[in-house]
Protein backbone atom coordinates (compact mmCIF):
# COMPACT_ATOMS: atom_id res chain seq x y z
CA UNK A 1 0.00 0.00 0.00
CA UNK A 2 1.78 3.24 -0.93
CA UNK A 3 1.90 6.33 1.13
CA UNK A 4 -0.93 8.43 -0.23
CA UNK A 5 -3.35 5.65 0.00
CA UNK A 6 -2.60 4.70 3.64
CA UNK A 7 -2.87 8.38 4.56
CA UNK A 8 -6.09 8.69 2.63
CA UNK A 9 -7.58 5.42 4.56
CA UNK A 10 -6.19 7.19 8.03
CA UNK A 11 -7.73 10.39 7.04
CA UNK A 12 -11.64 8.72 6.53
CA UNK A 13 -11.12 6.96 9.75
CA UNK A 14 -10.12 10.11 11.45
CA UNK A 15 -13.40 11.57 10.44
CA UNK A 16 -15.26 8.41 11.10
CA UNK A 17 -14.23 8.19 14.77
CA UNK A 18 -15.03 12.55 15.02
CA UNK A 19 -18.78 12.02 13.99
CA UNK A 20 -19.13 9.40 16.18
CA UNK A 21 -18.20 11.34 19.73
CA UNK A 22 -19.80 14.40 18.07
CA UNK A 23 -22.13 15.62 20.83
CA UNK A 24 -25.72 15.36 19.78
CA UNK A 25 -27.05 19.46 19.08
CA UNK A 26 -31.46 19.85 19.36
CA UNK A 27 -31.28 19.42 15.33
CA UNK A 28 -30.26 15.67 15.34
CA UNK A 29 -33.59 14.71 17.41
CA UNK A 30 -36.70 14.18 14.99
CA UNK A 31 -39.52 14.83 17.56
CA UNK A 32 -39.54 18.19 19.06
CA UNK A 33 -42.51 20.32 21.09
CA UNK A 34 -43.39 23.15 22.51
CA UNK A 35 -44.56 24.34 26.12
CA UNK A 36 -46.81 26.75 26.99
CA UNK A 37 -48.64 28.80 29.45
CA UNK A 38 -50.77 32.36 30.02
CA UNK A 39 -47.52 34.37 28.72
CA UNK A 40 -48.61 32.71 25.17
CA UNK A 41 -51.92 34.27 25.06
CA UNK A 42 -52.71 34.66 21.37
CA UNK A 43 -51.51 30.88 19.91
CA UNK A 44 -53.20 29.74 16.41
CA UNK A 45 -52.62 26.19 16.88
CA UNK A 46 -54.06 25.67 13.07
CA UNK A 47 -51.48 27.97 11.70
CA UNK A 48 -48.34 26.52 13.76
CA UNK A 49 -49.50 22.87 12.37
CA UNK A 50 -49.30 24.26 8.80
CA UNK A 51 -45.84 25.93 8.87
CA UNK A 52 -43.90 23.25 11.28
CA UNK A 53 -46.30 20.86 13.33
CA UNK A 54 -45.34 20.17 16.87
CA UNK A 55 -45.18 16.42 17.81
CA UNK A 56 -45.94 17.70 21.58
CA UNK A 57 -47.07 20.73 23.69
CA UNK A 58 -46.87 20.19 27.32
CA UNK A 59 -49.47 23.04 28.96
CA UNK A 60 -49.53 24.78 32.43
CA UNK A 61 -52.05 24.30 34.28
CA UNK A 62 -51.11 24.85 37.95
CA UNK A 63 -49.12 26.20 40.54
CA UNK A 64 -49.18 25.44 44.10
CA UNK A 65 -52.26 24.44 46.15
CA UNK A 66 -54.57 27.55 44.80
CA UNK A 67 -53.48 29.18 41.43
CA UNK A 68 -54.98 28.19 38.02
CA UNK A 69 -53.04 29.33 34.98
CA UNK A 70 -56.20 31.19 33.16
CA UNK A 71 -55.23 29.83 29.62
CA UNK A 72 -54.84 26.47 30.11
CA UNK A 73 -58.44 25.51 29.21
CA UNK A 74 -58.46 27.54 25.92
CA UNK A 75 -54.97 25.74 25.19
CA UNK A 76 -55.69 22.55 26.03
CA UNK A 77 -59.56 22.89 23.75
CA UNK A 78 -57.42 24.14 20.86
CA UNK A 79 -54.58 21.81 21.20
CA UNK A 80 -57.91 18.83 21.06
CA UNK A 81 -59.05 20.75 18.14
CA UNK A 82 -55.82 20.55 16.26
CA UNK A 83 -55.06 16.73 16.87
CA UNK A 84 -52.17 18.11 18.55
CA UNK A 85 -50.29 15.41 21.46
CA UNK A 86 -50.59 17.22 24.76
CA UNK A 87 -50.03 17.12 28.31
CA UNK A 88 -50.15 19.33 31.39
CA UNK A 89 -47.72 20.57 34.01
CA UNK A 90 -47.53 21.82 37.61
CA UNK A 91 -44.98 24.78 38.82
CA UNK A 92 -44.22 23.44 42.65
CA UNK A 93 -44.28 26.20 45.26
CA UNK A 94 -42.11 25.83 47.83
CA UNK A 95 -44.34 26.85 51.00
CA UNK A 96 -46.89 24.41 50.87
CA UNK A 97 -48.09 20.58 50.76
CA UNK A 98 -46.98 18.81 48.37
CA UNK A 99 -50.65 16.37 48.54
CA UNK A 100 -52.17 19.57 48.14
CA UNK A 101 -50.77 20.80 45.46
CA UNK A 102 -51.24 17.42 43.22
CA UNK A 103 -54.68 17.39 44.10
CA UNK A 104 -55.03 20.83 42.89
CA UNK A 105 -53.24 19.63 39.50
CA UNK A 106 -55.70 16.76 39.17
CA UNK A 107 -58.67 18.86 39.65
CA UNK A 108 -57.94 21.41 37.21
CA UNK A 109 -55.57 19.85 34.59
CA UNK A 110 -58.44 16.70 33.57
CA UNK A 111 -56.13 14.66 32.15
CA UNK A 112 -57.27 11.42 29.97
CA UNK A 113 -56.89 8.31 28.37
CA UNK A 114 -54.16 9.70 25.72
CA UNK A 115 -52.67 12.54 27.39
CA UNK A 116 -48.60 12.74 27.84
CA UNK A 117 -48.10 11.92 31.82
CA UNK A 118 -48.24 14.87 34.17
CA UNK A 119 -44.93 17.10 34.47
CA UNK A 120 -44.23 18.54 38.12
CA UNK A 121 -41.77 21.45 37.37
CA UNK A 122 -39.64 22.02 39.99
CA UNK A 123 -37.01 24.63 40.06
CA UNK A 124 -34.84 26.95 42.50
CA UNK A 125 -36.51 29.74 43.82
CA UNK A 126 -36.37 32.56 46.57
CA UNK A 127 -39.15 30.51 48.72
CA UNK A 128 -36.77 27.42 48.69
CA UNK A 129 -35.43 28.21 52.20
CA UNK A 130 -34.78 23.85 53.55
CA UNK A 131 -34.47 21.82 50.47
CA UNK A 132 -34.93 18.77 52.20
CA UNK A 133 -38.55 19.66 52.97
CA UNK A 134 -38.97 20.75 48.87
CA UNK A 135 -37.47 17.01 48.28
CA UNK A 136 -40.04 15.45 50.86
CA UNK A 137 -43.00 17.65 49.23
CA UNK A 138 -42.23 16.99 46.22
CA UNK A 139 -42.16 13.18 46.32
CA UNK A 140 -45.87 13.64 48.30
CA UNK A 141 -47.07 15.65 45.23
CA UNK A 142 -45.73 12.13 43.15
CA UNK A 143 -47.58 9.60 45.54
CA UNK A 144 -50.91 11.35 45.05
CA UNK A 145 -50.07 11.80 41.41
CA UNK A 146 -49.17 8.00 41.12
CA UNK A 147 -51.97 7.23 43.36
CA UNK A 148 -54.31 8.66 41.23
CA UNK A 149 -53.33 8.24 37.87
CA UNK A 150 -50.88 5.03 38.50
CA UNK A 151 -47.65 6.44 36.86
CA UNK A 152 -45.05 8.64 38.44
CA UNK A 153 -45.02 12.10 36.65
CA UNK A 154 -42.64 13.77 34.68
CA UNK A 155 -39.55 15.53 36.53
CA UNK A 156 -39.05 18.86 34.53
CA UNK A 157 -35.67 20.61 35.93
CA UNK A 158 -32.62 22.16 35.47
CA UNK A 159 -29.67 19.58 34.77
CA UNK A 160 -28.04 21.72 38.19
CA UNK A 161 -30.62 21.18 39.73
CA UNK A 162 -31.37 17.13 39.49
CA UNK A 163 -27.93 16.93 40.07
CA UNK A 164 -27.92 19.37 43.42
CA UNK A 165 -31.66 18.23 44.88
CA UNK A 166 -33.28 15.44 43.37
CA UNK A 167 -30.89 12.72 42.04
CA UNK A 168 -30.87 10.71 45.13
CA UNK A 169 -34.82 11.15 45.85
CA UNK A 170 -35.72 10.88 41.71
CA UNK A 171 -33.76 8.23 39.63
CA UNK A 172 -33.50 8.02 36.06
CA UNK A 173 -34.39 4.48 36.35
CA UNK A 174 -37.88 5.44 38.19
CA UNK A 175 -38.80 8.79 36.72
CA UNK A 176 -39.02 9.88 33.11
CA UNK A 177 -36.48 13.15 32.97
CA UNK A 178 -37.25 16.94 31.32
CA UNK A 179 -34.21 18.78 31.63
CA UNK A 180 -33.85 22.29 31.21
CA UNK A 181 -30.43 23.01 29.56
CA UNK A 182 -29.32 25.90 26.97
CA UNK A 183 -26.04 25.47 26.46
CA UNK A 184 -25.18 22.05 25.84
CA UNK A 185 -26.93 18.32 25.48
CA UNK A 186 -27.21 17.11 29.11
CA UNK A 187 -26.16 14.04 27.80
CA UNK A 188 -24.68 12.59 31.40
CA UNK A 189 -28.45 12.30 32.17
CA UNK A 190 -30.56 10.19 31.00
CA UNK A 191 -33.26 12.27 29.79
CA UNK A 192 -36.21 12.01 27.45
CA UNK A 193 -37.24 15.37 27.15
CA UNK A 194 -34.53 17.92 26.28
CA UNK A 195 -35.64 22.20 26.73
CA UNK A 196 -32.57 23.33 24.35
CA UNK A 197 -33.83 27.27 24.04
CA UNK A 198 -36.89 29.56 25.88
CA UNK A 199 -36.55 32.15 22.71
CA UNK A 200 -37.59 29.58 20.25
CA UNK A 201 -39.74 31.45 16.81
CA UNK A 202 -42.79 30.03 14.88
CA UNK A 203 -45.38 31.05 12.69
CA UNK A 204 -48.68 31.33 15.05
CA UNK A 205 -47.21 32.20 18.23
CA UNK A 206 -46.45 35.77 19.15
CA UNK A 207 -42.91 36.11 21.16
CA UNK A 208 -40.53 33.32 21.89
CA UNK A 209 -41.76 29.92 23.05
CA UNK A 210 -39.96 26.96 24.84
CA UNK A 211 -38.92 24.44 22.27
CA UNK A 212 -37.96 20.75 23.49
CA UNK A 213 -36.62 17.96 21.78
CA UNK A 214 -37.45 14.27 22.47
CA UNK A 215 -34.84 11.35 22.89
CA UNK A 216 -36.94 8.51 21.16
CA UNK A 217 -39.46 7.65 18.51
CA UNK A 218 -43.16 7.99 17.99
CA UNK A 219 -43.49 4.69 19.46
CA UNK A 220 -41.62 5.93 22.64
CA UNK A 221 -43.62 9.11 23.10
CA UNK A 222 -46.45 7.26 23.15
CA UNK A 223 -45.58 4.63 25.70
CA UNK A 224 -45.62 7.92 27.62
CA UNK A 225 -49.18 8.62 27.34
CA UNK A 226 -51.90 7.99 29.88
Amino acid sequence: MNRNVRNLILLFVAIIATGCHRERTASDYELWGLDVSKHQKHIDWLKVSEHDRPYFVFIKATEGTLIEDPMYERHARDLEEAGILWGAYHFFGHRTSGKEQARNFIKTAGLKKGNLYPVLDIEKHRFMKDPKKTVKEAKAFCREIRRYYGVNPIIYCSSSFYEHYLKDDFSEDKYTLWIADYTKNPSHLKWHFWQHTDSHSIEGIRGNVDRNVFDGDSADLRKLTL
